[in-house]
């Protein structure tokens, strides 16, 4: 008890301090003569006072908190009921007779102990869990404005790791539960709807009931093969009897870009042309001939810019001599192109209702969303269908079925050739200079050339349609209620999705009279990906009644089977007749190309699983699975993969009984299990023939050949994953302080990667087998307060919880002989960055002269240095400095300089409810993390990387060294183009640790404020319930990112952008679609 008083003494006059306030508040002093000084005590059900109780009239303003030997004191009217509340117990009344002293006693609220988890192919209270598994309900993605339940879990869950490449509304995420899994077959988490595999973009968020993650090998081992690195189960909403029930919840966003990259870039045309200029003389060493490939440069030009800038009343457009246009633009095409703000709506509908004998839920949602560019009709559009029924066809047999349809449609506007991004195309041709139209109206060369001519004349795009549906029916036969259950389900999935995409021509005018065109050809593609795929279960559980009720023990049977067809077909054609009527039927072109492809693959499996635990004292659990895959050999075709696990819920033993009145829960944990990894292509150990045609006509037409077989690899089969665990689990102060801890230890052996390797005249690439193995090491962290006190003569509920977790993963085989830096290294740790030290830059001549020499990392075309250039140490004092042989023994003056993975990934949740109104706060973030930009990312090194591109503010000034300033602790060097863009040039060649960014982050990643309406009002607009709500996404950041840079978010540096292009160091990191902050309003009515 001294420690239960200890732990809460701090609160108990801070509450009394609220109570008394609020009486003042609640104004009105009453009378002597009506109230009775009443006394009375609270114990729990073991006789402990209970310190910290709210006690409150009840339908009145005067209230107290007992103190730390549980005694309160209340004046108080006979006949008036006493409202007793407690975290972590139920709340009573009490009616005051008399003015004798009162013992109550509160009943411990076992809801917390008793919740009930959903864990793979069952249930289980969480008191009896002994994997590592956690869920969160509903209640916390609800009415969070995102356009899918994947962004509203990042960061809610330790060890679940999320990340998306940017913000388009479609994107995928990259989903990995406790680090890097495989660097062979691949590592993602396994995510199962209702049972069935599914991708979390298809489910409505509003349907979500909970969502559970197995997270260690014992929890995940009932999955077998395809749970090798976790399991994310999604739980819809079932259906329930009683009255039937009509839900509406929508909602209005406004979005709009975490970064605005229009306000990072320089639009004074004279201001960039100036700098381009020494950007390429400095980096070239040669005056220029002109801006890149089209734009014409001449010093009768430049002088007339001058006069522009000087005089902003002239025109800036004009016709030379010769009859050709010439610019004198101020042009910010970035803000050309990008709207300020763009829109969402969103509105889901359900039904639910029946009887103890049929039971129905159908919900439905529409969500849509416009795009951020101000031309090209961008939307994405998702509607979403379920129908969930139940059928109790006698005491012993059940019948469920559940439906759902998903169908999904986006219109993208696209540059129009070579799936090209328009944020690469603007860093290469839209110079502040050029204008978007000719003063006659007519488009521009640049404007044509950067593609977005074709973004507002609205007929180059890609279309995407995808249909969903899946079906799941179910038979429950219960012989023995509650001791023996059998369950079969099928299952049948179909997705048929199809992209469309329109290249096509654009006629621009260099001058009134000059007309040219540009693309060289229009175009047509179509490709649908087609997947069947049915898989079914059937399992028997016996969960036996033994006469002594402190054993427990339920024994789970199994055979699963899943089967798999996906085909893919391509057609494209050149030479479309009419641009705004694109279709096949309309092509003159005589290049075409069609293509198929496709495969199949099957599990069967049988699984088991037996629990037992004693007095719910002494935990454990065996699993395990025979599994086997048609995508190996018929001779490896099969696996076992067991796991067991044990718990001790050390408070419950009789030694402890002196604990209890402050320690509710302490349960020690530890598993071992192993599981298999199939996600490897289906034909990999077949010897396959391609069949490919010929890009250019021989003869009178395309010709089609054979290409070599692939060489089969001697081992193929199961990459193996096997995981150690231990954990602890801590509740106390009746539930009030939460607390789960898990290490791990992860190995993975068998990984599917490249062989030993071959001759090369054997002409033919060398095989991936068996051949590496991995270690992961990392650990979960999350702690929760939840509390409650009388505000004003009202309830006042908040929590906090605090989470955090860390994962590092380093290789133990792989075949690389010598150990070279530029693949996968015996001892590599995954995500290291190797990289150069650079000591600051040169002062002068003497300095570069007595410095070692740095001559392979070029700076310019003469390679000569310069005061001002990048200074890079000689780390091994060999006098030059290289990377060696590149190798771990010899890799010169490189060094580990940081890592890509993040690191010390947190979450905090802060909620908050008082008298209808609520507000909660979530914040994520990682804590260490680090990028080095790739060539081609102009957003970060700006007119360092080609001297014609983007123009940054942060490249003028004070922090570049130049010949007027030569300041050498200037954060960028001399001003050279090419810098960064070469793979032999000083900044692009390898990474270093002075541009190496910390792209560590916080962000309040969700803000709601929410109002529930009194019944009373409900009842009489004749509903059950309503609230309204205001949310916020992605609101404020703190990152030492910006430090050196404005130009990115650190959630998108990703390369490129996955629907077009994403090569690092072609197509641009950052150039994706832009991370969205949210703003939202809501209504959510049940009638």
């Amino acid at each position: 008890m001294k420690v239960k008083r200890c732990f809460l003494e701090w609160s108990l006059a801070s509450r009394r301090l609220v109570v008394a306030l609020a009486f003042v508040l609640g104004g009105g002093i009453a009378f002597a003569a009506n109230l009775v000084p009443l006394k009375g005590i609270v114990k729990d059900a073991t006789g402990e006072p209970l310190a910290g109780v709210t006690v409150r009239i009840k339908d009145g303003k005067l209230g107290t908190v007992t103190d730390g030997n549980g005694h309160f004191v209340l004046e108080v009217e006979k006949g008036k009921k006493l409202l007793l509340s407690y975290i972590g117990f139920t709340d009573r009344e009490v009616v005051v007779t008399d003015d004798k002293p009162l013992q109550i006693v509160l009943q411990e609220d076992a809801q917390q102990l008793q919740e009930v988890v959903v864990v793979g192919y069952g249930t289980a209270k969480k008191v009896n869990l002994v994997g590592a598994v956690d869920q969160i309900d509903s209640k916390q993605i609800a009415e969070r404005s995102n356009s899918n339940i994947s962004r509203s879990l990042q960061g809610m869950v330790p060890g679940l790791n999320i990340t998306f490449s940017d913000g388009k509304p479609s994107r995928t995420p990259s989903i990995n539960l406790r680090g890097t899994g495989s660097i062979g077959a691949g590592g993602s988490a396994l995510v199962l709807i209702n049972g069935v595999e599914g991708d979390l973009n298809s489910v409505n968020p509003a349907d979500v009931e909970s969502v559970s993650v197995l997270k260690d090998a014992s929890s995940a081992a009932i999955y077998g093969a395809r749970g090798a690195f976790g399991v994310i189960l999604v739980t819809t909403r079932n259906a329930s009897a009683g009255k039937t029930k009509v839900n509406y919840n929508g909602s209005f966003s406004m979005h709009q870009r975490t970064v605005k990259t229009e306000d990072g870039i320089v639009s004074n045309g004279l201001q960039w042309t100036n700098g381009w200029y020494t950007a390429y003389l400095e980096g070239q060493e040669a005056p220029p001939g002109g801006i890149n490939n089209v734009f014409k440069y001449s010093t009768d030009w430049y002088n007339e810019l001058v006069r522009h800038d000087a005089d902003p009343s002239l025109d800036k457009v004009r016709v030379n001599d010769k009859g050709e246009y010439e610019y004198f633009g101020n042009t910010n095409w970035l803000d050309i192109i990008y709207k300020d703000h763009n829109y969402s709506t969103e509105h889901n509908v359900s039904i639910s209702g029946g009887n103890e004998r049929a039971r129905y839920y159908v919900s439905g949602r529409y969500y849509n969303q416009d795009g951020i560019y101000s031309a090209g009709d961008e939307k994405y559009t998702q509607y979403n269908i379920r129908s969930k029924g139940e059928i109790q066809i006698n005491n012993s047999l059940l019948l469920e079925n559940n439906t759902d349809v998903m169908i999904f449609r986006s219109h993208q506007p696209m540059v129009m050739y070579d799936r090209q991004n328009i944020a690469r195309q603007l860093q290469h041709q839209g110079y502040p200079m050029t204008m978007e139209k000719n003063p006659d109206g007519t488009w521009t060369e640049a404007a044509v050339y950067v593609g977005w001519a074709g973004f507002v004349e609205g007929t180059s795009w890609q279309k995407d349609n995808k249909l969903d549906v899946r079906n799941t029916m179910t038979l429950t036969y219960t012989p023995i209620k509650e001791q023996l259950i059998f369950k079969g389900d099928f299952t049948y999935y179909s997705s048929k999705s199809t992209r469309l995409r329109a290249e096509n021509q654009y006629n621009y005018y260099t001058g009134p009279e000059i007309m040219g065109t540009r693309n060289t050809f229009s175009s047509l593609e179509n490709m649908d990906y087609n997947k069947e795929y049915i898989s079914s279960n059937v399992t028997g559980n016996y969960i036996p009644k033994f006469s002594n009720s402190s054993h427990y023990l339920n024994v789970l049977l199994g055979w699963n089977l899943e089967h798999q067809d996906y085909k893919t077909i391509q057609t494209y054609r050149r030479g479309l007749i009419s641009a705004t009527k694109p279709s096949f039927a309309l092509m003159d072109g005589d290049y075409y190309t069609t293509g198929q492809g496709g495969n199949e693959w099957a599990y069967v499996g049988f699984l088991y699983r037996v629990n037992y635990n004693y007095k719910s004292r002494y935990l454990a659990e065996v699993s395990g699975r025979y599994d086997a895959s048609s995508k190996f050999p018929d001779n490896q075709q099969w696996g076992f993969f067991p796991s067991g696990s044990l718990g001790w819920r050390i408070s419950e033993e009789p030694f402890m009984e002196s604990t209890r009145n402050w320690l509710d829960n302490l349960k020690i944990r530890a598993s071992i299990g192993s599981l298999g990894n199939g996600n490897v292509s289906p034909y990999l150990y077949l010897s396959t023939v391609p069949i490919k045609k010929t890009s250019v006509i021989l003869g009178d037409a395309l010709q089609t050949y054979a290409t070599a077989p692939n060489i089969v690899p001697n081992s193929l089969t199961w990459e193996k994953s096997k995981t150690y665990d231990i954990g602890l689990d801590i509740d106390m102060f009746s539930n009030r302080l939460s607390m789960v801890f898990d290490y791990y230890q992860r190995y993975t052996t068998d990984m599917y990667t490249v062989g030993p390797t071959l001759p090369a005249v054997l002409g033919a690439a060398t095989p991936k087998g068996n051949n590496a193995e991995m270690k992961t090491k990392g650990w979960e962290l999350s702690v929760m307060w939840r509390d409650n006190f009388t505000l004003a003569d009202k309830p006042f509920n908040y929590s906090v919880k605090a989470m955090m977790w860390d994962s590092r993963t380093w290789v133990t085989k792989f075949n690389n002989p010598t150990k070279l830096l530029s693949t996968y290294y015996e001892g590599q740790e995954i995500g290291t960055v190797w990289g150069y030290h650079i000591e600051g830059l040169f002062k002068d001549q003497a300095e570069i002269d007595a410095h070692a020499d740095q001559s392979k990392l070029k700076v310019s075309a003469t390679n000569i240095l310069k005061p001002g250039d990048l200074k890079f140490a000689d780390l091994d004092k060999s006098g030059t400095v290289d990377n060696g042989q590149n190798t771990l023994d010899d890799h010169g003056d490189l060094k580990v300089i940081g890592n890509t993975t993040p690191r010390y990934q947190f979450g905090l949740h802060l909620s908050a409810n008082w008298n209808g109104i609520g507000i909660s706060a979530f914040f994520q973030g990682v804590a260490k993390r680090n990028w080095y930009p790739h060539r081609e990312s102009a957003f970060f090194w700006g007119q360092y990387d080609r001297p014609y591109s983007y123009m940054l503010k942060e490249h003028i000034g004070d922090n570049v060294w130049t010949e007027e300033n030569q300041n050498t602790d200037a954060y960028w060097p001399r001003y050279r183009g090419y810098l960064a863009n070469g793979s032999t040039k000083a900044l692009g060649i390898q990474a270093n640790d002075r541009y190496l960014q910390n792209v560590a982050y916080v962000r309040l990643k969700n803000l709601q404020i929410d109002y529930t309406f009194k019944k009373k009002f409900c009842e009489k607009l004749h509903l059950q319930d309503l609230k309204i709500y205001l949310a916020g996404e992605n609101l404020l950041t703190w990152t030492p990112l910006t430090k050196h840079t404005k130009m990115y978010d650190p959630e998108g540096i990703s390369a490129g952008d996955a629907d077009f292009r994403s090569t690092a160091n072609t197509d641009g990191d950052g150039y994706g679609y832009p991370i969205l902050s949210s703003y939202t309003i809501g209504i959510n009515v049940t009638f």
